[in-house]
C-alpha cells in the first residue's frame, strides 16, 4: 500500500512539472481576442506565418523530445535500479533490461528524427521551389 501511494505522488509530482510551463504560457492576451474585421488576423493571432509543413515537422520534433525525454528517464532510473540492487540478480536483469530497451529506444528516437529532418526539409524545399529539373 505505501508503495502505491509513494508511486501516485510521484506520479502526481511529474506530472505537476511537466505541466507547469502551461499555466505558465496560458497567460490572458486580450490581442488575441480582438475582432478586427480589416485587421491582419495573422499578426493579431499569434500564430505566425509558418507554413503547414513547418508546423508538423515542429510537432514531430516535439514529439520525439518529449520520447528521447522519457528514454533518459528510462536509463537513469534503469542506473538507479542497478546501483541499489545490492546483490540481487533479480534487480539487476530488470535494470539491464530497461536499460537496453532504453538505450534501443533513443536509437530508434534518433534515426526518426533525422528520417523527419530529412523528408520534410526536402519536402519544404520542394514546395517553396517546385520541381527540380
Amino acid at each position: 500500500m505505501k508503495k502505491n501511494i509513494y508511486t501516485f505522488l510521484i506520479s502526481l509530482s511529474l506530472v505537476t512539472v511537466a505541466l507547469a510551463p502551461v499555466i505558465v504560457f496560458a497567460a490572458y492576451q486580450p490581442s488575441v481576442i480582438e475582432v478586427d474585421p480589416g485587421g491582419n488576423f495573422e499578426q493579431n493571432s499569434g500564430l505566425g506565418d509558418a507554413n503547414p509543413g513547418e508546423v508538423t515537422a515542429g510537432v514531430i520534433n516535439w514529439v520525439l523530445g518529449l520520447l528521447g525525454l522519457l528514454a533518459i528517464v528510462l536509463v537513469v532510473y534503469a542506473g538507479f535500479l542497478w546501483m541499489l540492487a545490492a546483490g540481487n540478480e533479480e534487480q539487476v536483469k530488470k535494470a539491464k533490461d530497461i536499460l537496453s530497451g532504453a538505450f534501443f529506444g533513443i536509437l530508434i528516437i534518433l534515426a526518426s528524427y533525422g528520417i523527419t529532418s530529412y523528408v520534410f526539409e526536402n519536402l519544404v524545399n520542394a514546395v517553396e521551389n517546385g520541381p527540380q529539373n
